[in-house]
């Protein structure tokens, strides 16, 4: 085992096992990581909220914006194997992919460009899972504007990825009038309601043929009635949509209403963030493109990233990093252990390659 392997293990052990999900004390893991910068000679500053905050370290002026988000989804149930548990190579973990990998990644290409002097900033967040508050804290302080690309460490298997869909995330909510179960004519049953609007946009719920490019609308949470001898007087489903750069948020919600009709219900909008688009061939994504290799695709993404925060302030938006994106979320993520190193490598070297361009 090298030294630098060794080195990523042992910090993508630490990452690991302090939790970071949205019920988590985040604090401990912020200052793990903060100490670890200003033990490189950095100066992190706190943005966003305080119980969450997000990260932001800078050496030089101009320099690529290493970025990526230590907080996770729960870890849930079913797992076989311990957090941060090591097999074969692999580490085992919720957030090993997604993406503490990728934040391991930054951290060890952080350690070599500062001691070089090479420009480069640092972006961590804590709530990308929940709000992107932090995100959008450090776009709002304006400390990407002058950055020649932000970098985003998602796991994409090397991949590059230079759009992503928007999101809508929206509530539909139906009213009836509670009654005794044994007596339904009193009643009026508002998940009877719920069952036959979402027969209504079943169309819209069908997999694509491109699902990375095309609509994709999923409900994925449906809550009702007080117990089972109650006829329900409310029923609200929440639905998460993605879509093309091509439509819009409002065009999702005119898509629903179209197919709803007449019925009545009451719709209500939760999370909206749009799509995100970065010209492929701008310089920096060629010299990306080159520092990763060949056999690197160029892609569009079907979730959103924090990606989306930045647009407003940076233009050379990419994701690219360790890890299969299809552990995100899952039992049992996992992450090969020398991808963390090969990311670290590739961050060093474009760091390097657009400081040498400016």
């Amino acid at each position: 085992m090298t030294a630098l392997r060794a080195k990523a293990e042992e910090l993508l052990k630490r990452l690991v096992r302090l939790k970071s999900a949205e019920d988590d004390d985040a604090l401990p893991l912020a200052k793990f990581v903060s100490d670890y910068l200003v033990g490189l000679g950095l100066e992190p500053s706190r943005h966003g909220d305080a119980d969450k905050p997000a990260l932001f370290a800078r050496t030089g002026n101009g320099g690529v914006v290493l970025s990526g988000h230590l907080d996770t989804v729960p870890k849930g149930k079913g797992w076989t194997k311990q957090q941060a548990e090591v097999l074969d190579g692999v580490m085992y973990g919720r957030g090993a992919a997604d993406m503490k990998g990728g934040c391991a990644a930054i951290l060890l290409a952080a350690e070599e460009l500062a001691k070089e002097e090479t420009p480069f900033a640092v972006c961590l967040t804590l709530d990308e899972e929940i709000s992107m508050n932090g995100a959008l804290a450090i776009a709002q302080a304006g400390l990407l504007r002058d950055a020649p690309a932000v970098l985003v460490a998602e796991p994409t298997a090397f991949d590059i990825v230079v759009r992503e869909k928007g999101l809508i995330q929206f509530a539909i909510k139906t009213t009836g009038k509670s009654a005794h179960a044994s007596m339904p004519m009193l009643g009026e049953n508002a998940v009877t309601k719920m069952t036959a609007l979402l027969q209504r946009i079943g169309d819209l719920q069908k997999i694509p043929e491109n699902p990375f490019e095309e609509l994709t609308l999923c409900v994925s949470k449906i809550s009702g009635g007080t117990q089972v001898n109650v006829i329900p007087d409310s029923c609200e489903a929440e639905v998460d949509s993605r879509f093309p750069p091509d439509m819009t948020g409002e065009g999702v919600l005119d898509l629903v209403r179209e197919r709803l009709g007449e019925a009545k219900y009451e719709l209500k909008t939760l999370h909206l963030l749009e799509p995100v688009e970065t010209d492929p061939n701008l310089q920096a994504v060629k010299v990306l493109h080159d520092v990763v290799g060949e056999e690197a695709q160029i892609l569009s993404f079907p979730y959103a990233t924090e990606m989306v925060m930045f647009k407003r302030d940076n233009s050379a938006l990419m994701v690219c990093g360790p890890g299969e994106p299809t552990q995100a979320h899952v039992t049992d993520e996992r992450i090969k252990i020398d991808q963390v190193v090969i990311a670290a490598g590739i961050y060093r070297n474009y760091c390097r390659r657009m400081a040498d361009r400016g």
